[in-house]
């Protein structure tokens, strides 16, 4: 008793310190990472209870949370001790395989180094069987199937790893049905021959799925692809023109451009009239004499405010002027982005805009 409880303290000390150590591949929350921690620990207690389906829940649940190698090393004892070596072996195997960083943990280490011993004890346990389709040569489309699980096709024939036990092989072709049960113990290697046959039921599990599929209501299908040859449009009506969609869309995407420019304009033309207010604003606050005069005392910094407000105006000008520019530009491109005519297809609008002092405009061919 004492030992059993010794090592279920070592056991928890392992997870624990696996838990609190970081892996850099990994970046999960502390919340999952306490989470993985109470799930470790519950699958420990269980472990040692001997409720190995309990602590196997426990386990992968962790391990979904936070990868450290002591939940797989006991995933791969708690299949052990259900029998399930071929999953054991595998999940032993991962703790081996695994390449660990300079900065791993020791628990980590440790989880390898028991991996690597334990291992051993498990292949010798995995038993073997070799399924053989006596008249495969009938059956072009034959599934074969251990315990329900479809077998690869290139594994009919070969040595499949199985735990020892009973199972049921069965293969299913199109018109032809055959199953076999067997008895596995440790470590036994067995061949499985697989007689098919008829069975007018009988369909390839894939032939199942299909027809289950086609068995559902279907939306209408498309009709067929017409055979005459596509119609001609007359000379006086524009004809589909690849060009004329990518056209379009670019000038779509030119009125998207012109609208943003012109609302950037817009905003500095503002900002600036502001500035301008602003400055001569605080100008005036200065010329404190009667009739708005300025004393000479303060002439440089009233004349300082002045230029800079003179500034601050005529950047908002120019910016009110891109602005309306933009807009327009923008408005027009939209417009002619939905026409469709062999002209605007072919040769495309010319749109350029200027800007004068206190004015601005679009200039350009249209149609």
């Amino acid at each position: 008793m004492a030992l059993r409880r010794a090592h279920s303290t070592v056991a928890s000390i392992l997870v624990a310190a696996c838990l609190s150590a970081p892996l850099s591949a990994f970046a999960q929350s502390d919340e999952q990472r306490a989470a993985a921690r109470e799930l470790a620990t519950a699958g420990v207690e269980a472990f040692k209870e001997g409720k190995y389906e309990q602590a196997l829940d426990s386990f992968n649940k962790a391990e979904s949370l936070f990868h450290a190698l002591p939940h797989l090393l006991f995933i791969a004892r708690a299949h052990a001790k259900l029998g399930q070596y071929v999953k054991a072996r595998e999940a032993y195997m991962k703790v081996i395989k695994e390449v660990l960083p300079a900065n791993a943990p020791q628990a980590a280490r440790d989880a390898q180094k028991s991996a690597s011993s334990e291992v051993s004890n498990i292949e010798p346990k995995i038993g073997r069987v070799t399924v053989t389709v006596a008249n495969k040569e009938q059956a072009k489309d034959v599934v074969v199937s251990i315990d329900g699980v479809a077998l690869a096709a290139v594994l009919v024939g070969v040595p499949v790893p199985i735990d020892p036990g009973d199972h049921v092989i069965e293969g299913v072709a199109t018109g032809l049905r055959g199953k076999v049960s067997v008895r596995v113990e440790q470590g036994q290697r067995q061949d499985v021959p697989l007689t098919l046959e008829q069975d007018a039921s009988a369909v390839p599990p894939a032939v199942v799925g299909v027809a289950a599929v086609a068995a559902q209501p279907q939306p209408a299908a498309a009709p067929p692809p017409s055979t005459q040859p596509e119609p001609v449009a007359p000379p006086n009506q524009p004809s589909a023109d690849p060009g004329t969609s990518g056209k379009t869309n670019g000038l779509r995407i030119g009125s998207y451009v012109a609208f943003g420019v012109g609302a950037v304009g817009l905003i500095g033309g503002t900002i600036f009239t502001i500035q301008a207010g602003s400055k001569t604003k605080e100008a005036d606050d200065l010329c404190t004499l009667p009739n708005g005069a300025c004393d000479t005392s303060v002439k440089d910094e009233v004349d300082s405010l002045d230029a800079d407000a003179k500034s601050a105006r005529t950047l908002g000008i120019v910016g009110f002027a891109v602005g309306a520019v933009g807009v327009g530009a923008g408005v027009t491109l939209f417009i002619l982005s939905s026409k469709h005519s062999d002209k605007a297809a072919s040769s495309g609008p010319t749109v350029s805009p200027w800007v004068g002092f206190g004015s601005a405009g679009v200039r350009g061919t249209f149609f």
